[in-house]
C-alpha cells in the first residue's frame, strides 16, 4: 500500500490535513489543523534508522497512528513563525 492511501484511510478528525516530506535524516509528517485563524499541528521524524531496524510498514503505520492520538487529544498550537513541536522515532 503506497504512503498516501495509508494516510487518506487513517480516520483523522474532519479539518486535519497530513503532509510528508523527506529530511536528510529521515520522512516528516506533520499534521495540520486550522481552527479559526489558529493553526495547530505537529510533526513526527521517522528516521531511516528506524525504517531500517523495525520496518518501513510498521513504522508507517505506528507513526499514523501516533499521529491520529494527537490529533483526537489537540494538536498544540503553531504561533507566527514558530516551528512545529517534533517528536522523533528513532532505531534502538
Amino acid at each position: 500500500m503506497d504512503l498516501q492511501t495509508q494516510i487518506d484511510q487513517t480516520p483523522f478528525p474532519e479539518g486535519v490535513q497530513v503532509t510528508t516530506y523527506e529530511e536528510m535524516e529521515g520522512r516528516i509528517f506533520r499534521i495540520r489543523q486550522r481552527q479559526g485563524d489558529v493553526r495547530h499541528g505537529l510533526e513526527i521524524l521517522l528516521t531511516d534508522e528506524a525504517v531500517q531496524m523495525y520496518g518501513e510498514g510498521p513504522m508507517v503505520a505506528t507513526v499514523l497512528q501516533q499521529l491520529q492520538r494527537h490529533a483526537e487529544q489537540g494538536l498544540p498550537v503553531v504561533e507566527a513563525g514558530q516551528e512545529y513541536e517534533r517528536l522523533t522515532f528513532v532505531g534502538d
